[in-house]
């Protein structure tokens, strides 16, 4: 008697989670049904006037930089010599390529943007992108000109 209860009970056990269990698959072929219903409906995107607002994420070289580009073997790309040396810092003013600016001059197509302890950041006058020059250390004895 008491393994008939034991297999009754087992036997109900395993048809109500069966139950329960496509009840489960029911609901979920439900939702799957409403996301596709959802993927199939007209989408509005965003303004073009806010995608042509966009800064592209790459750097466009000018042409004189592109040719300063070196390809190495693994494939990565090193850009040469920039054209501009950081010669020396000094309080508010930056010596690049034998002259001195201080904050907001011109240094060619770019604006000193910022200068830090050994290093300054010139800007693109278009804000595509900025360079970092920094302080060379030498084995010479330092003198101011």
């Amino acid at each position: 008697m008491k393994k008939f209860i034991v297999v009754v009970t087992v036997i109900g056990m395993s048809s109500l989670l069966y139950a329960q269990g496509s009840n489960d698959h029911v609901a979920l072929i439900k939702d799957y049904k409403m996301m596709f219903d959802r993927i199939g409906q007209k989408r509005i995107g965003a303004p073009e006037r806010e995608i042509e607002s966009v800064k592209p994420p790459f750097i466009r070289l000018t042409k004189e930089e592109v040719k300063q580009v070196v390809v190495k073997k693994d494939g990565t790309k090193v850009a040469v010599k920039s054209g501009y040396e950081l010669q020396a810092i000094m309080n508010d003013r930056a010596k690049i390529s034998g002259k001195w600016y201080k904050l907001g001059d011109k240094v060619n197509d770019f604006v000193l943007s910022s200068i830090k302890d050994n290093a300054v950041f010139l800007q693109s006058q278009t804000d595509e992108f900025k360079k970092r020059l920094t302080l060379r250390k030498k084995n010479e004895k330092i003198s101011i000109k």
